[in-house]
């Protein structure tokens, strides 16, 4: 979630030459779709018109968006590596990778990570394992375990963050060995990462096989927990890595074309990236007809949630095709996106629980499907997304930016 829309150039780079065509639009929808898919939950979930039904339905499909960040950032954070492996370039500094990571993650996670915490014994009578679940969420290791999956109970969508900082360190172990075998060459390279996606298929599957959740206290019933419960193993660090492998793949074309194809923007990549939001739309009205939320075990590939691989595979073919596009990628940089995908780590830290704390004012009319007037559940969703920004900005100027741009952030 929490990659910028840049790669990170060695220091002393200019960082506006590394700017990905697209790539801000594409984290900017990906940041609406989730924040608006929490927003129509809280929209009752019947007795309203079929259009309205409808929309609701589409707009609970914006949790896509969660895919399309795994891909986003497999696509950002490994073009420095294939634009070293492609030109026979030293493989870029995993110190000065691991800071820029760290520096980009930890301070806005943890400070949202611990007013969570505080805030969820305000509105919470009971919340079970709260110690535990922080203790992994501030070490990103909560994500390995359904007691902990939501490190805390008012900001689920915290659970997240744990597996993207589980594929951040996957990528470069991957990038390594390939670095490490001598061989140069775009083939070689595709069929490596088509080799480590189905080396992490495999062991997805294994996972699954192993790691079924029992019966007792499992389902949305029982809370976070019991939901967590339902979710894993399908849901799981490992089976997420392979929708960062999808932006990882997708990075190795767009190396190879800024390379070899000298940068050129030409039309037929406009083709390409409509093609890609084509198949978006596709996935989303076809799987709105079926239910309200997104599928998640109904998924014939492996319960793999987020109608994987099409919603990552779509969003890679989108990206591919915008860094080199002559418009479509311009038109989606527009100015509102570009500032959106600049706070879009602070939205999607903060909104949930600006969700939560507007249920608790409302004494809970603000809750999964909770509201029946769609007029009131409008002005209601429009001043928490103005909440939201406002947040969010706040986030990025004071916590997220000065330790991003800080000098430890920053050096070789």
């Amino acid at each position: 979630m929490a990659s910028t829309t840049e790669t990170d150039p060695p220091a002393g780079a200019t960082r506006t030459s590394s700017r990905i065509s697209g790539a801000d639009g594409m984290r900017a929808l990906a940041a609406l779709g989730v924040v608006f898919s929490h927003l129509f939950q809280r929209l009752t979930m019947g007795d309203k018109p079929e259009w309205l039904d409808f929309l609701q339905s589409a707009m609970m499909k914006g949790a896509y968006g969660v895919s399309v960040f795994f891909v986003l950032s497999g696509m950002l954070l490994s073009l420095p590596f294939w634009k070293a492996y492609l030109t026979d370039a030293p493989r870029p500094s995993i110190g000065h990778y691991a800071r820029r990571r760290f520096a980009r993650i930890a301070p806005g996670y943890w400070a949202s990570l611990l007013v969570s915490f505080a805030v969820g014994f305000l509105i919470f009578e009971s919340i079970q394992a709260p110690m535990l679940r922080l203790v992994t969420g501030a070490t990103f290791t909560s994500g390995f375990h359904y007691l902990t999956w939501f490190p805390t109970e008012s900001n689920g969508p915290l659970w997240s963050i744990s597996l993207e900082v589980f594929s951040y360190v996957l990528m470069p172990l991957a990038m390594i060995s390939m670095f490490a075998l001598g061989r140069r060459g775009f083939r070689f390279s595709v069929w490596f990462w088509a080799g480590v996606f189905a080396l992490v298929a495999v062991v997805n599957q294994v996972v699954i096989t192993l790691f079924q959740t029992d019966a007792v206290g499992k389902g949305w019933q029982y809370g976070n927990v019991g939901g967590a419960k339902e979710w894993m193993p399908y849901f799981n660090p490992v089976g997420f890595f392979a929708h960062f492998c999808i932006g990882v793949i997708a990075a190795g074309f767009i190396a190879q074309q800024q390379i070899h194809g000298k940068g050129r923007r030409e039309w037929r990549f406009d083709r390409l990236a409509l093609g890609g939001f084509a198949g978006l739309a596709a996935v989303v009205a076809v799987t709105a007809l079926f239910s309200k939320e997104p599928l998640y075990m109904q998924n014939p590939f492996q319960g793999q949630p987020y109608a994987f691989p099409l919603v990552a595979g779509f969003a890679a073919m989108a990206l591919v095709g915008m860094a080199h596009s002559r418009v479509v990628g311009r038109v989606l940089d527009n100015r509102f996106f570009r500032y959106t995908a600049t706070v879009s780590f602070g939205l999607y830290i903060w909104h949930y629980l600006l969700l939560h704390l507007v249920s608790y004012l409302t004494h809970g009319e603000f809750e999964y499907g909770g509201i029946q007037d769609p007029v009131r559940f409008a002005w209601i969703s429009a001043t928490v997304l103005v909440l939201a920004y406002a947040v969010a900005t706040l986030s990025w100027r004071f916590i997220e930016k000065p330790v991003l741009d800080s000098r430890w952030a920053t050096r070789p």
